[in-house]
């Protein structure tokens, strides 16, 4: 049987609070980790570890390490170059702790291997807009509260009064409503509505806007559309400006992996999964429709000598 929890020790709480999941954020991680395919890291390196490592560190390198050979991880600057980025850098977010003192050393020391460098975190740049997703779900749930138990009952301080709660599934919730006996000489007490104000539409709106917000940080079209719906035109611009930020998020990524086999021997590569979120972007209904058609066919002239 388990130890309960509340006879672990204040350090044992504390690690253990740092590895609850946020379900919400993790819904941004793993987006986020998604966009890009890394190949041929190292075999116990999970696929997804080094974008995830780049969304809460904001750098992520290699090193040889020894007892345990190449090893990718978070890295911070130890020092920068005159243009802000690392010129020696130190491993962050380190889950694991070897138990060989040899390893440990290896691990901990700073390193000038080639980092792949973001200057703020992701985690840093979309937290404001996810507190407030968080804030606006939180008062969304409390409306909902409020909208589907309308009621209160208003009577004297210390009045003990007898009666049942009737429960009614409305489909959308649990709907409670006290029904008061006023027999055998009660003291009076009214039922009152509580006049719950609906914001849910607004809180919903709230809800879209922050994460279409974070959506355009990660060049991914949003999933969540405005109410009013969206051009054309709107589309088009926003589908070429994710592909540029993609393209250009690419080529970083190509340039620290060329830099890195050249400095470990290693062959990392990276790719842009782009068929995942434009899957009919870049051949339409129409280039397909016209390519190779001949538009003198269109109206039954099949051209001279035929």
């Amino acid at each position: 049987m388990a130890k309960p929890t509340f006879i672990n020790t204040a350090a044992q709480r504390k690690a253990g609070e740092g590895h609850q999941c946020d379900d919400l954020l993790e819904r941004y991680v793993r987006l986020f980790a998604s966009r890009f395919t890394w190949k041929n890291l190292p075999d116990d390196c999970p696929p997804d570890y080094l974008e995830r490592a780049l969304f809460f560190a904001g750098g992520i390198s290699a090193k040889k390490v020894k007892g345990l050979g190449i090893c990718v991880m978070g890295a911070a600057p130890s020092a920068l170059t005159i243009y802000g980025t690392p010129a020696r850098w130190l491993p962050v977010d380190i889950v694991g702790s070897p138990t060989s003192t040899m390893v440990s050393e290896s691990l901990w020391t700073d390193s000038n291997n080639p980092v792949l460098w973001d200057y703020e975190p992701m985690i840093n740049r979309i937290m404001p807009y996810l507190e407030l997703q968080r804030k606006a779900l939180n008062a969304l749930g409390c409306n909902l509260i409020g909208l589907t138990n309308p009621v209160i009952i208003e009577t004297v301080p210390g009045a003990e009064l007898n009666g049942k709660v009737i429960k009614n599934n409305l489909g959308a919730g649990d709907v409670f409503i006290p029904v008061i006996d006023k027999a055998n000489g009660a003291l009076s007490a009214n039922v009152l509505d509580m006049k719950a104000t609906d914001h849910t539409a607004n809180l919903t709106g709230v809800i879209h806007d922050t994460d279409n917000t974070i959506m355009d940080m990660f060049f991914i079209r949003a999933s969540m559309e405005k109410a009013s719906g969206i051009s054309v035109e709107e589309s088009t611009a926003s589908d070429e400006q994710n592909e540029i930020g993609l393209a250009i998020e690419l080529d970083r990524r190509e340039k620290w992996a060329k830099e890195i086999n050249a400095v470990l021997g290693t062959n990392f590569e990276v790719e842009f999964t782009k068929e995942r979120y434009y899957a009919a972007g870049s051949d339409t209904a129409a280039d397909q429709g016209t390519e190779g058609d001949d538009p003198g066919d269109q109206d039954g002239d099949q051209g001279p000598g035929e």
